[in-house]
């Protein structure tokens, strides 16, 4: 299981690995695109993994993460 809320004690969300795996692909409506707060969440896990490990800019990580955070927020309006 992989956690997506780590620091989350009183609602933590996991999905299995094969979820997950199924929760970060790309959507015909792009990848900021989230149907779900776990796809949400799990791309944000996927993203901030990769900057914790280098693979992508503060930059481009900081773009990333305000369009996944402003896209799903607005899915609401």
């Amino acid at each position: 299981m992989i956690s997506l809320t780590p620091y989350s004690l009183e609602n933590p969300v996991e999905v299995s690995e094969e979820d997950y795996n199924k929760l970060v692909q790309m959507k015909e409506k792009g990848w900021s695109h989230c149907d779900s707060k776990e796809e949400c969440l799990a791309k944000l896990h996927y993203l901030r993994s990769g900057f914790s490990q280098g693979k992508i800019s503060i930059g481009d990580f900081n773009e990333r993460e305000k369009k996944l955070v402003i896209g799903y927020w607005n899915r609401g309006s």
